[in-house]
């Protein structure tokens, strides 16, 4: 049964008016300085500190925690539908990751659509990846994870660099990810009414300007239509009652057929991407530290 905690917020957010996809340039603007405003709203952890860095191109945000194993990585894939978000302002939400892992997170503030259309993301991930390797950090040792449309670049980032000959990280974990651009999942309509984060409108939005006419089965856009062995662990989690659940119980079984080590986490009647409201929701923390557990496993 869900805390109180969380009833409390789910209201809140179900009292407000549900999101209606960006339209034009104007719109996507307004979208993208929501986004930022509430995001950046999330205070850092205590005792992180963050840092600029450049990775090979790819303006990024170091969210190191104090006492940090400094041997480790994880990069960070943020959300935001592949056209909205930023660093600067998931490096709160980051915070809250890093310091329950132990292990710096590297956020990546990768190229938006419609300015930069697809392949541009997913590009900017592997050559982020390439240059955490050149640094020294040794595959092992590195791992990503990415929430809704960066949860897909994450899978997409593993692809992209088992294609290009780059070994695989540690492992990859992804929160509600989106993983079909043609967002044709039954649940889409199951739980249209009980996901009040985002639907399939808003998906087939962001995918238009994403694509900017490129097909939406494409395997680096769309993972679930990819060849998906190979590939490092990866951890799914999801809400039962979430409209993207379809595709990711979907993808840990191809990976799963294909070969691989996947694992999916399930929570009961959980709307998208909660683990966002950690530390204040008891279910987004436990989330996240369920996340860290099997992060830290492999990076260890």
């Amino acid at each position: 049964m869900p805390s109180p905690e969380f009833e409390a917020l789910l209201a809140a957010i179900t009292a407000s008016p549900r999101p209606e996809p960006a339209a034009g340039a104007e719109g996507l603007r307004a979208a993208r300085a929501a986004m930022d405003l509430a995001l950046g709203a999330i205070p850092l952890a205590e005792g992180v500190v963050v840092g600029e860095t450049n990775a090979q191109g790819t303006p990024s945000v170091w969210v190191r925690p104090t006492g940090a194993a400094m041997d480790r990585v994880v990069l960070y894939f943020h959300g935001g539908g592949f056209r909205a978000g930023s660093a600067a302002a998931f490096s709160g939400f980051a915070s809250q990751i890093a310091v329950t892992l132990g292990v710096p997170l590297l956020v990546l503030d990768y190229r938006l659509a419609p300015e930069h259309p697809f392949p541009a993301a997913v590009e900017d991930c592997r050559l982020a990846y390439e240059w955490v390797l050149d640094e020294g950090y040794a595959p092992h040792r590195v791992a990503f994870l990415g929430d809704t449309s960066g949860g897909g670049l994450a899978l997409s980032t593993l692809l992209a660099a088992r294609d290009a000959g780059v070994p695989q990280p540690a492992a990859a974990a992804c929160l509600s990810p989106i993983l079909d651009l043609t967002a044709s999942a039954d649940s889409y309509r199951r739980f249209a009414e009980h996901d009040p984060i985002g639907g399939r409108a808003q998906v087939l939005s962001s995918a238009a300007d994403y694509l900017n006419g490129t097909d939406p089965r494409d395997p680096l856009a769309s993972p679930l239509y990819s060849d998906l062995s190979g590939l490092a662990p990866v951890l799914v989690q999801a809400g039962d009652r979430e409209v993207l659940v379809d595709d990711a119980a979907e993808l840990v079984d191809r990976i799963t057929k294909a070969g691989g080590r996947a694992v999916l986490d399930l929570w009961p009647d959980l709307i998208q991407f909660w683990h966002l409201f950690a530390p204040d929701v008891p279910e987004s923390t436990a989330a996240l530290l369920a996340v860290a557990d099997f992060l830290y496993t492999h990076l260890s």
